[in-house]
């Protein structure tokens, strides 16, 4: 059970309740250089993911992929099968699935010297005057100078906004996170919005969803939206929200 004397259950108290321990850090850090090679070639690497998290084999094009998959098998997240890979266990598909990206964000708020860092983890929380708990689980959260971190991870195609309805269900997903700064944060939490979804078109200079960047600044959300470059320059990026926000 979660510590309830800990800085992090105290921020939490009278609103809502840790419930059990979410996601291993030792692990998340032990397959960093895996988690950190995902975000940086999401692209070429989706269709692996896609594979490996529902279960399938995943298709191996070029030495790279295989280098990558062989990375992989070695921290137990792949096993070979004959000539090809699939996920070594539900967990490994949970992680190839998107879980992934909850552990870079969580290694990324440990860099930006966050505290209490925590990923998949459940909150219990009960309505005033409501007698059934509910439950659900926030991507990850941390303290960052004793200000409530909320941070929620979108593993979505890069092309997300250019599709059927991607806007709206990347919109979804935005008033969710200001569903938990409310019920969760008291709407005083700095809540940030990771996704894999391509915002910002460089050829036009602009970008490609005004309109829902606008809601997510109506939101009061901070948005971390993908460019891939390095995992580093996302850990910069999300300590300048930090520090702005402090």
């Amino acid at each position: 059970m979660p510590d309830r004397s800990s800085p992090l259950s105290a921020r939490l108290a009278g609103l809502v309740e840790l419930h059990g321990p979410g996601g291993r850090l030792d692990e998340a850090r032990a397959r960093g250089v895996l988690t950190r090679t995902i975000y940086e070639m999401f692209e070429p690497l989706r269709p692996a993911l896609i594979s490996g998290g529902s279960g399938h084999p995943l298709a191996v094009a070029g030495e790279a992929m295989r280098s990558w998959c062989e990375l992989a098998v070695g921290l137990g997240v792949l096993a070979r099968r004959g000539r090809g890979y699939r996920a070594a266990d539900n967990g490994a598909r949970t992680y190839l699935a998107g879980g992934w990206l909850e552990e870079l964000m969580a290694l990324a708020l440990l860099d930006a010297e966050c505290q209490e860092v925590r990923f998949s983890q459940q909150i219990r929380w009960r309505a005033p005057g409501g007698e059934s708990d509910h439950y659900n689980e926030v991507d990850a959260l941390a303290l960052y100078g004793g200000q409530l971190v909320i941070v929620s991870c979108k593993a979505t195609a890069t092309d997300l906004l250019d599709r059927s309805h991607g806007e709206e269900r990347m919109f979804q997903a935005m008033l969710e996170l200001s569903y938990w700064n409310t019920h969760f944060g008291n709407r005083a939490a700095t809540p940030i919005f990771v996704t894999t979804t391509d915002f910002y078109d460089e050829e036009a200079g602009e970008f490609r969803s005004p309109k829902l960047m606008e809601r997510a600044r109506i939101l009061g959300l901070n948005v971390l939206t993908a460019d891939f470059s390095t995992a580093a320059h996302l850990t910069r990026r999300l300590r300048d929200v930090l520090r702005a926000a402090a």
